[in-house]
């Protein structure tokens, strides 16, 4: 009858509220071509461990090597250290990756301290130079408002208004997913935060500037799949 047992997908959940505000925010940017996407800087954080990365391994194995140590993949329970990197991009331009202290409450102090003032700001200007005036896409997190709020208006930088549980309109999430698959892939586990710092920039450094525009190319696909999925989530 065309059932399958099927691993589900992981997705965010997206409350009811949020989902007309999702159809809502794609049906007024329908109207955007490929040069408006451009004018836009994307931006995001995202967390990274030394106990392994999300990717999944196929092995090639006959059933009596089931538990061969080269056929399992491998998880490990202790010594795990994580890193929350900042990152961003614009067209073909990426940001410097910020590495932002371990255990720190990422507030809307420390989100200025640490990642607008030497970083934001002066990215945007560059980006503002490349491609004419540039609107900047930061998510709802609690350390985006407050003190990042005033700064923003001192500093005259325009943000877009985004709609919450989002992440499938925001195409550097693609780009996250991009380097934990190349980490766990290239190189597997990682047992210490320097080490993991290194790879890190190494991978982003080696995102292709195609690949950039296909995610900015992506952009109205997008929009039509959460419209037409009714704000639910979409395959993004």
């Amino acid at each position: 009858m065309g059932y399958h047992r099927r691993v589900p997908r992981r997705k965010f959940a997206i409350r009811p509220a949020n989902k007309p505000i999702r159809v809502a925010w794609c049906r007024e940017r329908l109207g955007w071509g490929f040069d408006d996407w451009l004018r836009v800087l994307w931006t995001d954080e995202s967390t990274f461990s030394t106990a392994g990365f999300g990717h999944r391994p196929w092995v090639t194995r006959k059933a009596s090597e089931e538990y061969h140590a080269d056929c399992v993949d491998e998880t490990f329970e202790s010594g795990r250290e994580s890193q929350m990197i900042w990152g961003g991009f614009c067209g073909t331009i990426k940001s410097k990756l910020v590495f932002i202290p371990s255990k720190a409450k990422v507030d809307s102090s420390l989100y200025v301290t640490t990642i607008m003032y030497p970083h934001l700001v002066p990215f945007w200007h560059r980006c503002c130079e490349a491609y004419g005036w540039v609107s900047v896409m930061e998510d709802g997190a609690p350390g985006h408002k407050g003190f990042a709020t005033q700064y923003r208006l001192r500093n005259g930088m325009e943000s877009i208004r985004w709609p919450a549980q989002s992440p499938d309109l925001n195409p550097i999430e693609a780009l996250w997913l991009d380097m934990e698959n190349e980490l766990g892939e290239t190189w597997g586990r990682i047992a210490d935060l320097g080490t993991l710092e290194m790879a890190l920039n190494t991978v982003w450094r080696a995102i292709p500037n195609e690949r950039l525009e296909s995610l900015i190319h992506s952009m109205p696909a997008r929009l039509q799949a959460v419209i037409d999925a009714e704000g639910e989530a979409t395959r993004y």
